[in-house]
């Protein structure tokens, strides 16, 4: 399934549905970022897509950007859309909706969970870089058991998570998986290779937040 596929399905949703609502073509902001030389990598449902079996409409436009370029990024995002409300946290800067304050982009800064991030991607073309299945998997996971998640977007993460296994289980490399998932929480390399034989042995999935 082509990560174009999210794109229409995004498009088409929001012209039908949400003429009014400001959102950011994810080509776009490829080229804005590359124009200002920042390196990325494209995360969320338009990086993972092309390894899922089913796209989906998702809003949000998140890229991972060298800790260096994050600045960079910023500045650049924020006056190619100065409608968009900037916030900054410890994680991510995001650009929300003025009127319903939903995430439209998030630039995410590179911590410890993706200290391995740039090394784990898959070059689209001559324009960015994409997650390989292990990083898209170990980011779906982080998404799982953050406390910061609400529960109906788990719920898009988990069905994301094991499509992920379904379709790619043959190809997953467990020991980079495990090297990701240690980076993500001290012992998250086990339970991360946990929740692969669960979809892989048809059990439900239990997220649990580490102590």
């Amino acid at each position: 399934m082509s990560a174009t596929s999210t794109r229409w399905l995004t498009e088409n949703q929001y012209h039908r549905w949400r003429p009014d609502a400001v959102r950011v073509d994810p080509e776009e902001l490829i080229q804005l970022l590359n124009r200002a030389g920042v390196k990325f990598i494209l995360m969320g449902h338009h990086g993972i897509g092309g390894w899922l079996s089913h796209a989906r409409a998702t809003r949000d436009v998140d890229v991972l950007v060298r800790k260096r370029d994050h600045a960079k990024a910023v500045r650049a995002i924020h006056e190619a859309y100065p409608a968009l409300t900037q916030v900054d946290n410890a994680v991510v800067t995001r650009f929300l909706h003025p009127k319903d304050g939903d995430p439209v982009i998030d630039v995410m800064k590179p911590q410890d969970r993706y200290a391995e991030a740039f090394k784990n991607t898959v070059r689209i073309g001559d324009s960015h870089d994409v997650p390989n299945l292990e990083l898209a998997l170990a980011a779906k996971f982080a998404a799982l058991i953050s406390r910061n998640c609400d529960d109906a977007r788990k719920h898009f993460d988990a069905g994301d998570f094991i499509q992920l296994v379904q379709r790619n289980h043959a190809t997953i490399d467990e020991p980079r998986l495990r090297q990701l998932g240690e980076a993500v929480y001290t012992g998250g390399g086990e339970a991360l290779l946990k929740f692969v034989a669960d979809v892989k042995a048809g059990r439900r999935l239990v997220p649990r937040r580490p102590r």
